[in-house]
């Protein structure tokens, strides 16, 4: 099983380029914790 934990910028990057869904298309699991979480909300 291929896990990634996701940092901010890669996926404030992402985001921004409109590709977040590419993350779980290469990863059969994403994990964002829950620092990374509130700093993409702010």
């Amino acid at each position: 099983m291929q896990l990634v934990i996701a940092d901010t910028s890669p996926i404030n990057y992402l985001i921004l380029i409109g590709h977040v869904d590419l993350l779980p298309r290469l990863f059969e699991r994403v994990a964002l914790p829950d620092a990374v979480e509130t700093e993409l909300a702010n």
